[in-house]
């Protein structure tokens, strides 16, 4: 055999194992789906996500929810994780559609919005944490300076008419006028207190934000890992001492016959997979051949376990506090976690164990969720604006996030206005997502999109998947026009106010962006491209993006008529082990191979054997 057709071979078995090995070792290799987990339970950890199952301030059934989290969440997150991952950059995506421009600045302004709220709620929770180190916290004492006309009962008390089987109101124990004293009244000094750790909470913002992004994985590492041992340590000591209250919180939370709540469980997946946010990404350390898909259902698995166990926690503790005090106030997630939780501690052993589990447990994961916020609008700004540097933006967004927080501290004393920003924010991120999923899904395609996937990773995305990415923007609007309605059922004036003006805010905004693109396609005269994708779309580098232009799928599925090996643009079947084919030449020789029944492909298409005995048509 001649030595060029032996390093011919050499060469493509050469080139074919390296392939394969890197396909192995990108596509299963644990290290990049681990990195996957860690930044999206740290994208899912806002306050709102600290007690879902619980039923103290929303019932919501854990059924309902995995409904939801399974065809919604999942699928959304799939989608938006892939086009990040294929594109290898977090930008506009206005080379897979130029509407898509528009969309991505109101994905902006929710998630700035929700990063402003979570700062505040960070700063509240290192306010508590640093009480909750004295030897009696603030919401265990009363102060004549509250209200001189109502009756404050301290917890010291509490417990001792707890233990004479005594009834008490939560509206008359400390830990109610606390709450009322710390957030409702205009006191100058909580105020500045108040200022002054919002400015720290930016100050450290700022320098997480900067770190190299390698650094910054391992302090999502770090938060993750924290959080989940923090509550494993938690759940083991509260069953310990409360093993009656644990059984029935148990089963009170798995109760199935609790109403409906498929609103209010979407409102979690919202939260939790980035629907009418910007998203989770990956910062550019994940390898781009990732299984998504896997990762996404590792992920969702993990998050609803361990919110279930922590929902458990604060239920049983709810429990608890019930015993021997009767809630009759309306419940928010803000007043359960700095009014409810710290007064239930104090009915148990070692309540300054639960106490800081709570507070370090919000403190470190909401600290980690504003790094990941505020870096991810830099990335996205930096797209846009290539000549500021990415550190100038983090600044910029880091004073005016301390500027615009001042507004929205003084504004959480009136509670009607945080809750209409957050009503509104709900309704405008399922406009958002929803318009979002229907250009991919609906303009550019879901069997483009499902080739792109295909193509890249290897593997096509099943019918599930496909279906689910189909309706998706169907199931979005209908949760949109259920929002918009009960928002007109609001009795608050205050509230629909505020939501009404944030939703017009967010859509005229958007509406900008798209008037503008399709007015620059109208004077052009190219209308049509407006509603197309660029050549550009796809992966960074060029070859890659021109081979995904010739890809065929239905190539790896082709066989010739005899049923032999199958063909693909790598392999060649001609009836005999297959016969690898290099498109470069080699610049240095390999030493010779003994090999029997190897065939060369001549000038004129055939393929003669060594021996001269017979000859084969090269083509099936």
């Amino acid at each position: 055999m001649p030595i060029t057709a032996t390093m011919e071979l050499t060469s493509s078995m050469s080139l074919f194992m390296d392939r394969k090995d890197h396909s192995i070792d990108s596509h299963f290799r644990w290290n990049s789906i681990k990195k996957f987990i860690y930044l999206a339970c740290t994208y899912s950890t806002c306050l709102y996500n600290f007690d879902i199952f619980s039923k103290v301030c929303e019932t919501v059934r854990i059924f309902d929810f995995v409904l939801c989290e399974v065809t919604i969440g999942m699928p959304y997150m799939c989608m938006d994780s892939f086009i990040k991952q294929y594109t290898r950059k977090l930008d506009c995506n206005k080379f897979m559609n130029p509407l898509l421009r528009g969309i991505a600045y109101g994905l902006l302004l929710q998630t700035a919005l929700w990063t402003l709220i979570h700062a505040g709620y960070l700063a509240d929770s290192i306010r508590y944490l640093v009480a909750s180190l004295q030897e009696e916290p603030s919401w265990t004492r009363c102060y004549k300076t509250v209200d001189n006309n109502s009756s404050c009962i301290p917890a010291s008390d509490l417990i001792l008419r707890c233990r004479q089987s005594i009834i008490t109101k939560f509206d008359s124990t400390s830990a109610h006028f606390n709450y009322l004293k710390s957030f409702m009244y205009l006191d100058r000094s909580i105020l500045a207190t108040r200022f002054f750790v919002i400015a720290l909470v930016w100050i450290f913002n700022f320098f997480f934000a900067t770190v190299q992004d390698d650094t910054l994985i391992k302090i999502f590492k770090v938060s993750f890992i924290c959080r989940v041992f923090s509550t494993l340590i938690a759940i083991f000591f509260i069953l310990i001492s409360t093993k009656y209250y644990a059984v029935t919180a148990f089963v009170e939370i798995l109760d199935i016959s609790a109403p409906h709540s498929y609103t209010v469980s979407m409102d979690h997946i919202v939260y939790t997979y980035g629907i009418g946010f910007l998203g989770l990404y990956d910062f550019a350390t994940m390898s781009p051949y990732t299984m998504i898909d896997n990762a996404v259902v590792i992920f969702a698995i993990l998050f609803t376990a361990i919110a279930f166990i922590r929902s458990w926690i604060v239920r049983i503790l709810y429990m608890v506090l019930t015993n021997c005090v009767e809630v009759e106030i309306s419940v928010t997630p803000h007043y359960l976690l700095f009014a409810i939780l710290p007064l239930s501690t104090e009915f148990l052993y070692a309540h300054k164990l639960y106490i800081f589990y709570i507070y370090s447990n919000v403190m470190v994961a909401t600290m980690a969720y504003l790094a990941m916020l505020t870096l991810t609008m830099s990335k996205l700004l930096h797209n846009e604006f290539r000549s500021i540097k990415n550190i100038y933006i983090v600044g910029i967004l880091c004073f005016l996030g301390f500027s615009l927080s001042v507004p929205i501290v003084v504004s959480m004393t009136t509670i009607g206005r945080v809750k209409g920003l957050i009503y509104g924010l709900n309704v405008v991120v399922l406009y958002l997502g929803g318009f979002k999923v229907a250009i991919v899904m609906w303009v550019y395609g879901v069997q483009r999109f499902s080739t792109d996937i295909h193509f890249w990773l290897g593997f096509k995305p099943t019918k599930f998947w496909a279906i689910c990415w189909m309706l998706l923007p169907i199931v979005l609007l209908i949760f949109f026009i259920n929002r918009v309605y009960s928002i007109t059922q609001m009795t608050d004036l205050k509230q629909i106010l505020v939501a009404t003006v944030w939703i017009v805010f967010s859509v005229i905004t958007v509406a900008i962006f798209h008037i503008k693109t399709i007015a620059r396609y109208i004077v052009r005269n190219n209308l049509v491209a407006a509603f197309k994708s660029s050549i550009k779309y796809g992966p960074p580098d060029p070859e890659d993006r021109k081979r995904r232009r010739n890809y065929n799928e239905t190539v790896r599925l082709r066989q010739c008529k005899h049923n032999c090996n199958i063909l693909d643009d790598v392999m060649e079947c001609n009836h005999m082990p297959i016969m690898f084919k290099s498109r470069s030449t080699l610049s240095k020789s390999s030493s010779s191979l003994s090999l029997t029944n190897i065939y060369e492909t001549g000038t004129k298409s055939k393929i003669k054997s060594t021996s001269g005995v017979f000859e084969v048509d090269s083509h099936h």
